[in-house]
């Protein structure tokens, strides 16, 4: 054989698997995002982009910047517009990605979080925009709970100020994911825009109609969906007066987390029962006494078809799993604790709140005081 003869046998055999492996790799990186820029007097520290998941936070790539604090980091496009953040340290920038763009995002190490610029994207620079009226709205509330005299009326003007100042964010391209960021901003865990709210619930379903159009398919669509659902319900209470037997039944959003055994337990499998769907924490000081008010409760109603769902915000595990071994009803955990999406879509505001569902599953009536349970359990049983 040939020198000629070989080299021809062995590019007609390799060549082909080397230029598929190339095509494969373009192909790889032409579905992948791109997020670039500078971090300057951060060099020799992590810089991490992760994604925001509605399960939860993945890293996606990170380095260590130099002392020029250049950087180029890379994700995986997303199926549907998503949101990403840069984190140094416990710092966050937060932007939305829509497909293989690139986003360039320039900051410094001292104010990372609201010092930097955006280029390239016109939604992450809407979302700069409304994170930084959500940080100013958050020193207010903050200085507003250190005095002992502040001023409601005062704290009322400046949450209401700062909607003036996103609303316009919404109604301008409620597809928008700078739309989604706006109704989904919290402080201290607790949701600025109030989906029972008759003004705010507006600006929520003109979200969730063109997320239900343009993205039918996608989770945040549906968890949209399934929150108008909800508003819809409540207003239902609202207009009918309360009166049980006119509401037209539409069932409560369901919820699946884990026991103290790891096995998911579902609220609609409680279904036929008149159920209490109780959020609480059993690190906090008002627990004992309260899981002491439920027991009663519990015992009294059990053989009637009354059962307990409750969910547990805390962020201590171990503790949750020793304090809940003892209860005689559902007992399950969100690990997201404060974060819980499943509190902010039910509108928890306080710990502990509660609502009774009938047997259909459809909430009834939200509970405001431990002493109206009994009451209200009876008119449903």
């Amino acid at each position: 054989m040939t020198t000629l003869h070989y080299y021809n046998m062995i590019a007609k055999r390799y060549i082909p698997l080397l230029l598929c492996a190339l095509l494969a790799s373009a192909c790889h990186h032409k579905n992948r995002f791109t997020v670039q820029g500078t971090v300057s007097g951060a060099g020799g520290e992590t810089l991490y982009l992760e994604a925001v998941r509605m399960q939860g936070i993945e890293m996606e790539d990170s380095l260590i910047l130099d002392a020029s604090g250049k950087y180029k980091l890379q994700g995986e496009a997303p199926e549907y517009p998503e949101f990403y953040r840069l984190r140094l340290g416990n710092a966050y920038i937060n932007f939305a990605v829509d497909s293989t763009e690139t986003i360039t995002i320039d900051a410094p190490k001292a104010g990372f979080a609201s010092g930097y610029t955006v280029g390239n994207s016109e939604n992450s620079e809407k979302i700069r925009q409304i994170a930084l009226s959500g940080q100013k709205l958050k020193g207010y509330i903050d200085r507003y709970k250190a005095q002992t005299d502040g001023d409601e009326e005062d704290l009322l003007e400046q949450i209401n100020e700062y909607k003036q100042q996103v609303l316009p964010f919404i109604y301008s391209a409620p597809y928008s994911t700078a739309a989604y960021f706006a109704i989904f901003q919290q402080i201290d865990g607790q949701y600025i825009f109030d989906l029972y709210d008759k003004n705010d619930s507006k600006a929520i379903r003109a979200v969730a109609t063109q997320y239900d159009f343009r993205y039918k398919n996608s989770e945040r669509a549906k968890q949209l969906r399934q929150m108008v659902i909800e508003s819809m319900k409540v207003k239902q209470l609202n207009d009918r007066a309360g009166s049980i037997q006119e509401i037209e039944e539409v069932s409560s959003i369901d919820i699946a987390l884990p026991d103290i055994y790891g096995k998911k337990q579902a609220l609609s499998e409680l279904k036929g029962k008149v159920v209490l769907l109780d959020f609480t924490m059993y690190q906090a000081e008002f627990s004992p006494q309260y899981n002491r008010q439920l027991a009663e409760v519990y015992q009294k109603y059990k053989e009637q078809g009354f059962e307990i769902y409750q969910v547990s915000l805390d962020s201590d595990e171990h503790f949750w799993k020793v304090s809940a071994s003892n209860l005689p009803w559902k007992c399950v955990r969100d690990a997201s604790s404060l974060e819980s999406r499943i509190a902010g879509t039910y509108n928890v505001q306080q710990l502990p709140t509660a609502y009774l569902l009938d047997r259909t599953g459809a909430i009834c009536t939200r509970l405001t005081s431990s002493a109206d349970i009994g009451k209200e359990i009876e008119k449903l049983l």
